[in-house]
């Protein structure tokens, strides 16, 4: 499913994707497969700061990396958990807070937002979010994690763009991408589990004027499966 694309804009590609860092995923494998889709943007949700560094090194992008949780000792903290932004182009304004209730940043029930300004030499710029909401059978807190985003991008502006990206854990929750700010121009096909994809999990909310959309999905298997239990999802649109 594809709208009309618009020629006279360069499209913009955003990737994302849950590469499960507790499993020390292949760090290679992983560049090679984001190397394929050739993004503007990448978001990453359950990375390691050191795992953040290596792959952008790997994919020869700039990144930005935000803590969300650390159930070890500070002695561990290279264990701890977050989320990466990353891009070829320009990336600036980086920051992130948390959505969640004052969680403690031991619990992995902790939840952030991260977002960063992108902006390419032909002049295109956006603010990407990058979510990670709170696990399928916790309705409630997802929900108010939502209100939190949307009162969020209302203080950051109407410019430029906003794009809001990520693992929203909605498979059973069809509110959530409605009560985000933007629009799902194209449902993106299943994303987990990777092996045998059977649950929409990640999408790419983008202004109402975004034309040019379309989603690719890997179809999944075993190799991905060692990568990730999530396959990466990415959105082409112009703006």
């Amino acid at each position: 499913m594809t709208d009309v694309p618009d020629t006279d804009r360069a499209p913009w590609a955003v990737l994302t994707w849950n590469v499960h860092g507790t499993d020390d995923p292949d760090i290679e494998g992983l560049a090679a497969a984001i190397g394929v889709e050739s993004p503007d943007v990448v978001v990453l949700q359950e990375v390691r700061q050191a795992q953040a560094r290596e792959l952008a090194g790997a994919s020869a992008m700039r990144y930005s990396w935000a803590f969300e949780h650390n159930p070890y000792t500070r002695l561990m903290a290279s264990r701890a958990e977050g989320m990466a932004i990353m891009t070829p182009h320009t990336l600036d304004a980086a920051g992130h807070t948390e959505i969640s209730a004052g969680r403690s940043r031991r619990s992995w029930r902790r939840r952030i937002a991260q977002w960063a300004l992108v902006g390419r030499a032909d002049g295109g710029i956006v603010r990407i979010y990058n979510l990670h909401l709170s696990p399928h059978e916790d309705a409630a807190s997802r929900r108010a994690e939502a209100v939190r985003v949307v009162d969020l991008v209302a203080e950051h502006g109407d410019e430029p763009p906003a794009v809001v990206a990520g693992d929203l854990n909605d498979a059973d929750d069809p509110h959530i991408v409605f009560a985000l700010p933007g629009i799902e121009h194209v449902v993106p096909a299943p994303t987990s589990p990777s092996d045998v994809p059977s649950r929409v999990l990640h999408h790419v909310l983008l202004p109402p004027e975004a034309t040019g959309v379309s989603a690719t999905v890997p179809a999944g298997g075993d190799d991905w499966a060692t990568l990730s239990d999530h396959l990466p999802v990415t959105v082409r649109f112009t703006i």
